[in-house]
């Protein structure tokens, strides 16, 4: 099942310094949302970060004044004794979390897992995680206050409460198609 651990509120956590560390991903929580495997809208939110990924990497070598908490989503799945990771929005059992504190080196990379995992159980909040471009499902930088990027996140609103997505529309600057 795909499923998004972008609870927003965990999301944001990563995003926006103002909010508090607490990270709300109780199953019960209104703010964890589960997009169907092969969902089209989130396919088309997958595909539209991708087009725009190089200008996210141009961002993050050099960050402009006002921006911060860069961010990447990866998919991840339980195996043996560790992870893999995936973007293969059909696959059963992935979890798809923010890793921030990026390092590169060529197509090779680093960073931190942001999201405590809910469903995931070889990985923890906080561990540091290898990965290729070509395991990135989205992305995201804060922008005076303002998040850019983090499409996926319009599935997940669209699915929920329409004051809710007003709420991130206004506050955040998140657009939905």
């Amino acid at each position: 099942m795909l499923r998004s651990v972008i609870s927003l509120l965990s999301m944001l956590v990563l995003s926006m310094s103002a909010i508090p560390a607490e990270r709300a991903l109780a199953q019960d929580n209104p703010n964890v949302r589960k997009i169907a495997p092969g969902n089209p809208a989130m396919a088309k939110a997958h595909e539209k970060s991708m087009g725009e990924l190089d200008g996210f990497f141009e961002k993050l070598q050099n960050p402009q004044a006002g921006t911060d908490n860069y961010s990447l989503k990866l998919g991840f799945k339980d195996k043996d004794k560790g992870v893999v990771l995936t973007t293969d929005q059909m696959a059963s059992e992935v979890e798809f979390m923010w890793v921030y504190q990026i390092e590169a080196s060529g197509d090779h990379f680093t960073a931190l897992l942001g999201d405590r995992p809910e469903y995931i159980h070889n990985i923890k909040q906080g561990d540091r995680v290898e990965f290729a471009k070509s395991d990135i499902f989205d992305w995201l930088y804060v922008e005076n206050g303002k998040i850019k990027g983090n499409y996926t996140a319009c599935p997940l609103l669209l699915a929920g409460p329409k004051e809710q997505l007003d709420q991130y529309r206004e506050i955040y600057g998140i657009v939905c198609d």
